[in-house]
């Protein structure tokens, strides 16, 4: 029929009103559009992003995927639009597709509501319309009576496809006329949009229109209403317009579920996936796959989990569903079948349940050939060939960068931390891989970080590009030593050579201009760790070795000084950066830098005013060397601990000398009888004030080593009573002491 002779019959409108993403909404409404046989579709979803709709059938789009639409030039105004394959507005996108019919989105524009945000206050969020009608039909959570009601109810064809739209077009209309406080602003400009579109769709000559939209909307768009569209063309005049830009992005279960914030969530998106599957399939033992698998996922973590289990699961979750008379059991009668019959009555395995059969970990895919921002497609491109998975829930990456693979995935997740996204989180070393080739990474992709490589796009057109510009911005703005060493660090990390010289003569002149002892000797051993780690990153690090060469004699000259005269906690600072200064020389394997260091420590323990903390420690560490004797050391001990000294400096000195393992008392027995005289001989009221620095001191050792000291105070392990031990022999000791030595200081 021509458009005019179609312009002269009067148009039917079908308002479909749905609450959210749903497997049973996406089925009724499936439903009613074969009945209604519309011959345009209106499906809310911002007006300027239509122009994507047809992607959803390409090859490669994959849901859950969203609409991501934002402002070009200030890119912190995006808006995500999120589908899962059982939406509502997904299925009805896709049987426009199928029919041939056309569909448009009719939500007021993006360029328009950031236009808006720009200059309105902020909205106020707004109640759940649901939540009183759940709460009068006996339900504490409204997303429960909507499963109910609606979702497990689509399982059952009905005789009239349209009863579950009219019944929410109802529903709607009275909590609309019993709302006290008036409408947003915002939502009535969306509306009057809303009712423009249609308006215009009528006048297209189109007589058979489909609207699909959110509930509360739906008693607003039934034309003729109150308000004229001169009225709605009077409320949208002068709305400001910003321009936008368009694409379809990855999504995920987790991104989608309620728990994540989304407004328009769903508690249990893997539950609605197994939902849909099976309403597709036209069975009706959706709770039974839920279980099955269920069994089988606490098979897999090594826990029982029968058949006949499941069975009693499947029987328990459909009486639950009759008790509260539902047609299907839901997310929570499954759960608690679960409890009762699978966990025997405990909930330790819910957690797991819930991130694998309630959120589920299923993330989408979207057209390679998708147009997208140059430095985008390269990160799709790195990640696709260095095969990296983007789940939402964490997972453990561990990468040996001796192997050329882990190579590339490691630059990649540093560059990409350079470019504020932190698609991994750098673990601590797993114990017993402390070499410069071990990396730890706690993986964890986020949808948001979507708009990041866009916003990093302006930096460069690939992902090293764009790092290296943003890591040279860095450079120029970094003053404090610190902060260089750590940008040192993301540098060599992340392979980024070209701005290596800049940030070393930077670092030279920081380092030169540096008058704080301990700034100096805290930056020393991220840039000794940064020197010994570029050979696993085939980087030339000369430069930096001149720079460790001329800061070690200047560390261990001043560092003395900080020592004096400092507070407690202060000197437990001072403490850590001491320990750092020796780790960073023993990494380096150099005499003179030894000597250097050796010559500081005795200094630290020759100054009178030093912390009695530190000196303590500096007293250690030279012993640990074989700097110090052991009579000398026991001369030291005999010294602060003698009564010249008052029982408090004693114990802190102590504190200092025991830092570290305790070997030192259970494999030097003179040491341990001085200190176990030195306790028993302290006069009550000081060993009271004593007691809490010692435990201090014991409570570092670990659990076996001081069941070994506690063994060793029942045992009062004079030299008459020590058992006889085998002479010495030193010459067969010299090779495995050489050894451990070596492996020690590495």
């Amino acid at each position: 029929m021509p458009p005019l002779q179609k312009m002269k019959q009067k148009a039917n409108i079908e308002i479909l009103g749905i609450r959210h993403h749903g497997p049973g909404s996406a089925r009724s409404l499936l439903r009613r559009l074969e009945d209604f046989a519309p011959d345009m579709l209106l499906i809310e979803g911002p007006a300027d992003a239509e122009h994507l709709i047809g992607w959803t059938v390409r090859t490669g789009m994959q849901p859950p995927v969203a609409l991501l639409v934002y402002h070009p030039k200030q890119l912190q105004q995006a808006a995500f639009f999120p589908f899962a394959e059982f939406s509502p507005e997904w299925q009805a996108i896709l049987y426009s597709l199928r029919k041939g019919i056309p569909a448009r989105f009719m939500d007021l524009p993006m360029s328009h509501q950031f236009g808006r945000q720009e200059t309105a206050a902020p909205a106020a969020a707004r109640e759940d319309p649901f939540a009183e009608i759940a709460a009068l039909a006996g339900y504490a959570d409204p997303e429960r009576w909507w499963e109910a009601m609606v979702e497990l109810s689509a399982a059952q064809p009905e005789a009239d496809s349209s009863a579950p739209f009219h019944a929410v077009l109802e529903l709607m209309e009275a909590l609309r006329d019993s709302k006290e406080a008036p409408e947003s602003e915002e939502t009535e400009i969306r509306e009057a949009w809303m009712r423009q579109t249609l308006r215009a769709a009528k006048k297209e000559g189109f007589q058979k229109i489909a609207v699909v939209c959110g509930a509360w909307h739906a008693p607003a768009l039934r034309l003729p209403d109150s308000t004229s569209a001169t009225a709605d063309a009077a409320r949208l005049k002068g709305l400001k317009k910003i321009k936008t830009e368009a694409t379809w992005i990855p999504w995920s279960f987790e991104r989608l579920s309620s728990g994540s914030g989304y407004r328009a969530g769903v508690v249990s998106p893997a539950w609605y996936q197994i939902l849909w599957d099976n309403f597709q399939q036209n069975t009706a033992a959706p709770h039974t796959e839920w279980l099955a698998r269920a069994a089988r996922l606490l098979r897999q973590e090594g826990l029982d989990a029968s058949a006949a289990q499941v069975i009693e699961s499947v029987r328990l979750s459909g009486a639950l569903a009759a008790l509260r008379g539902t047609l299907l059991p839901g997310i929570h009668e499954l759960r608690e079948a679960a409890v009762a019959v699978l966990g025997q009555g405990g909930e330790r395995f819910l957690e797991l349940l819930d991130r694998q059969l309630t959120i589920g970990d299923r993330f989408g895919a979207v057209p390679d050939n998708l147009p997208t921002a140059p430095l985008k497609s390269d990160f799709e491109q790195l990640a696709r060939t260095l095969r990296l998975p983007r789940n939402t829930f964490p997972e453990t990456l561990q990468l040996d960068l001796r192997k050329d693979a882990h190579l590339q995935k490691s630059r990649l997740l540093h560059r990409l931390r350079l470019l504020h996204i932190p698609w991994g989180d750098p673990l601590p070393t797993e114990e017993g891989k402390h070499g410069a080739f071990h990396e730890g990474w706690r993986l964890q992709w986020q949808p948001e970080f979507e708009i990041r490589l866009i916003e990093a796009g302006a930096q460069g057109n690939t992902v090293e590009e764009a790092a290296g510009n943003l890591l040279r911005q860095q450079i120029h703005r970094a003053e404090g030593l610190a902060e260089l060493a750590r940008l040192l660090d993301a540098l060599l990390k992340s392979d980024l050579p070209t701005q290596l010289p800049e940030l070393v003569a930077k670092l030279q002149s920081a380092a030169a201009l540096a008058a704080d002892a301990l700034l100096l000797a805290n930056a020393l051993l991220p840039m000794v760790e940064t020197w010994r780690y570029g050979s696993a990153r085939n980087l030339d690090m000369a430069a930096l070795g001149v720079l460790i060469e001329e800061m070690i004699p200047r560390v261990c000259i001043r560092l003395p000084d900080a020592c004096l005269r400092v507070e407690e906690e202060v000197a437990a600072d001072i403490l850590q950066t001491m320990l750092a200064v020796n780790r960073a020389i023993g990494l380096l394997h150099q005499a003179n830098y030894n000597d250097y260091w050796a010559q500081a420590l005795q200094t630290v323990c020759e100054l009178a005013d030093t912390a009695p903390l530190l000196s303590g420690f500096a007293f250690r560490l030279r012993f640990d060397k074989k700097i110090l004797p052991l009579q000398a050391a026991a001369d030291a001990l005999q010294f602060h601990l003698s009564t010249g000294q008052s029982p408090r400096y004693g114990a802190r000195w102590l504190d200092g000398f025991l830092q570290g393992s305790s070997l030192l008392l259970l494999c030097q027995p003179e040491l341990w009888r001085l200190l176990d005289d030195w306790t028993g001989a302290l006069p009550e009221a000081d060993f009271e004030e004593t007691l809490p620095l010692l435990r201090r001191a014991f409570s570092r050792f670990t659990g076996p080593e001081r069941e070994k000291i506690l063994a060793q105070a029942k045992f009062k392990n004079t030299p008459e009573e020590r058992p006889a031990t085998p002479e010495w022999d030193a010459a067969r000791a010299q090779p495995v002491e050489a050894l451990l030595e070596m492996l020690l200081s590495s």
